[in-house]
């Protein structure tokens, strides 16, 4: 018996990878757009949670000036937060409430601005389905 496979079997070797890579090539590219296509709507804050109770009540928690933890034990979590870092440290709080919308700004952990809106809050969607 010899030691090297057939030539049968070396090509039926090299059709699967042939088949495994035109697979690849189909499939890598729309998974890679998914993925890219998700992670916009989640900066977009498509489907942002609308919190529990109202804006006024909420507003009344906090104040400029008050550390970034003490506004989460006060009020919670953001509906959707960005951050920035740099030589100093920035993020955008969204809260949205059926009654309207809160956005407080934030530098090195610490609030600088509040700002209300008391209209119901257009949170994004999806478009795709």
């Amino acid at each position: 018996m010899t030691a090297e496979p057939g030539p049968r079997r070396r090509s039926l070797a090299g059709l699967a990878l042939i088949l495994a890579a035109v697979a690849a090539a189909l499939w890598l590219p729309r998974w890679w757009e998914n993925r890219l296509y998700r992670q916009a709507e989640k900066i977009a804050g498509v489907g942002a949670p609308v919190l529990s109770g109202s804006l006024t009540d909420a507003r009344k928690k906090i104040d400029p000036g008050m550390p970034s933890k003490k506004v989460i034990a006060a009020i919670g979590r953001p509906s959707l937060s960005l951050h920035t870092d740099g030589s100093s440290t920035h993020d955008i709080w969204t809260y949205y409430y059926a009654d309207g919308t809160m956005i407080v700004n934030l530098t090195d952990d610490v609030t600088q601005k509040i700002s209300v809106d008391y209209h119901p809050p257009r949170i994004p969607t999806s478009a795709r389905r």
